[in-house]
């Protein structure tokens, strides 16, 4: 109280006090009302209390609800995935389950909309011919950038990002696992910070639809930095997305949460990324509503997703082939043949022997096709080819033939003191591939050749040379696995697993994506018709030969055209996956049904 009150005052202000407490109850802040009371500048005040009682309790609701804004980001959604990432260095670990995992965290050059038509991101525009951003004669493509985004640490985005993007790539120190599209780039001059001007030696009409749907990476972060696959930023990257990486718990989880400051904001407050051992526990997880969206299933699954409540069933034709493809390098010397696989006669009767027919109907449940080619389902495939059939008959002529006889009577052919055995590598959780080896291995050793299942999780199988990994280091007989589409370009893929420039070699060509060694004259020339012509119809001319020449000299048995299926949680909304922007493209766009 005011200096020289009497103490009586004191008492009974400190009575009132007591009453008008037990009178309202506890209040948000009880420490405060000493500091009422001594703010009373005449002991009469003391006298109405009614009036405190009325205006106590109002005051601090109003501060409570000034203090605690409602958040625009709402909810989180747990998607389940059963290929946990090696790391999170978009080039290096670049493997599909981790690029769809990345792309919450990155905006990108361009993006796809629900069409799969072509629509800026950090850039401002999509940049073509009539617009001034793709020269006529293709050597030469302009990116304008856009302001105001950010790198999560609040360094701008610039096209001094994009050109480094290009040079760290292309460095073999940085040990990426792709260098598709980007090998063909001769020059990138910034003339300012917000404008790169892309340059080819040849023309490259393809590359706004090849490569502009990737994101860049920060040139302040990672310049200079030795191994950067084995890095900090490797294990906690900072993007420039709706989303902002948060943690990673080994063997659990990755958690991505709002971006604040997103020039293109979500509407999700959290995404959960988590991980489970193989397709049976996702499954168990999305049944029970533990986990809110799967995807990568398999066409056996269908059946069961439908029965399940609360649970949309979304199914689109994919671009994905399930293959495998034969080594055509000795994995123990990359210099020499494979001993089994360089005869071409072995590889097609190994393509005869599989009854991939049977497999698709009675496994698959008839919800794929047999596979002929990389181009399925797509407008680049060659209407001239079909399937290799199921001919045991014929494969074993073949393998007598080429001289590989069971001399010994165990089962398997042998030659010249070699067994036709060889190990077959996949990833190890999903239950229709491991089913389907089972499957194959069956009717291989029907026509007396040993096929040893040799499986390792997904991390191990693809990982690149900076991860010692055995797609990396070429150290398989035979690998299975299927990719999608990185852009709309889809030749691409052709260049990236046939052409001879593009064989992997740790040393010299880290991020070669032909991995299994294959090189032939015919190919090579066509596709760099593939990749230069500007002519759609020279190109297609092009594609189809490629196709041809492939299919007759064998080095991969395409086995069925993949579904892409997805379940989701019905309380989820906004998850509108396409045939080349699958589910990832639009993160920001998710959101919980109220």
């Amino acid at each position: 109280m005011k200096k020289g009150l009497r103490t009586i005052w004191t008492i009974l202000s400190l009575m009132l006090v007591v009453a008008s407490v037990v009178a309202c109850g506890p209040t948000p802040e009880p420490v405060e009302e000493p500091t009422a009371v001594e703010a009373s500048p005449e002991p009469v005040e003391e006298e109405e209390p009614a009036e405190t009682e009325e205006e106590e309790p109002t005051e601090v609701v109003e501060e409570e609800a000034a203090e605690e804004p409602e958040s625009p980001f709402q909810g989180t959604v747990v998607v389940g995935d059963w290929q946990e990432p090696k790391g999170l260095l978009y080039q290096v670990h670049w493997q599909a389950h981790t690029t769809a995992l990345l792309h919450s965290i990155y905006y990108r050059l361009l993006n796809l909309n629900e069409n799969d038509e072509m629509i800026p991101e950090l850039l401002k525009e999509v940049p073509t011919l009539e617009n001034g951003g793709v020269s006529e004669d293709a050597t030469e493509v302009t990116l304008r950038f856009n302001e105001g985004f950010t790198w999560h640490d609040g360094e701008p985005v610039t096209a001094h990002d994009f050109k480094f993007t290009w040079e760290f790539i292309m460095d073999p120190d940085t040990k990426a696992q792709s260098m598709v599209g980007w090998e063909h780039i001769s020059s990138v001059e910034v003339p300012d910070d917000y404008t790169a001007v892309v340059g080819f030696d040849e023309p490259y009409p393809t590359f706004v639809e090849a490569v502009l749907l990737n994101p860049i990476m920060p040139q302040h972060l990672l310049e200079d930095v030795e191994d950067p696959g084995s890095s900090d930023y490797a294990r906690e990257p900072v993007g420039n997305g709706s989303f902002i990486f948060k943690e990673w718990i080994p063997g659990d989880r990755i958690v991505v949460e709002a971006n604040p400051d997103a020039p293109l904001p979500p509407k999700l407050e959290r995404i959960i990324f988590k991980f489970v051992p193989d397709l049976n526990t996702m499954l168990a997880l999305i049944r029970v509503g533990d986990i809110d969206v799967a995807w990568d299933l398999t066409e056996n699954e269908i059946s069961e997703l439908n029965k399940m409540e609360d649970v949309e069933l979304i199914t689109v034709p994919g671009n994905a082939v399930e293959r495998y493809y034969f080594n055509l390098r000795n994995p123990d010397n990359l210099d020499e043949p494979h001993p089994l696989f360089d005869d071409i006669r072995v590889r097609k009767a190994i393509a005869m022997g599989m009854d991939r027919f049977s497999f698709v109907e009675d496994v698959l449940e008839g919800n794929a096709v047999v596979a002929v080619s990389e181009m399925d389902n797509t407008p680049w495939f060659n209407e001239e080819l079909d399937s290799y059939p199921y001919d045991p008959e014929a494969a074993m002529e073949l393998l007598d033939e080429a001289g590989w006889v069971d001399e010994d009577g165990d089962g398997v052919r042998e030659k010249d003191g070699q067994r036709l055995s060889f190990d077959h590598t996949m990833t190890a959780g999903n239950q229709v591939r491991e089913n389907a080896q089972v499957f194959f291995q069956a009717n291989l050793e029907d026509i007396g050749v040993e096929m040893i299942i040799a499986n390792a999780p997904p991390a191990t199988v693809f990982g690149s040379c900076a991860d010692s990994g055995i797609w990396g280091l070429s150290s398989f007989d035979m690998m299975g696995f299927s990719t999608k589409a990185d852009g709309l370009d889809a030749p691409a893929a052709l260049v990236q697993f046939f052409a001879t420039d593009s064989i992997k070699d740790c040393e010299t060509n880290p991020a070669g994506s032909n991995s299994q060694g294959f090189s032939d004259e015919i190919v090579d020339e066509n596709l760099a018709c593939t990749v230069s012509e500007i002519d759609r119809d020279k190109r297609k001319e092009c594609v189809d030969k490629v196709q041809e020449r492939v299919h007759e000299l064998c080095p991969v048995v395409y086995l069925y055209d993949k579904l892409d299926i997805y379940a989701v949680n019905q309380r989820v909304s906004g998850i509108d996956p396409t045939p080349f922007g699958y589910h990832d493209r639009n993160y920001r766009d998710w959101s919980l049904q109220e």
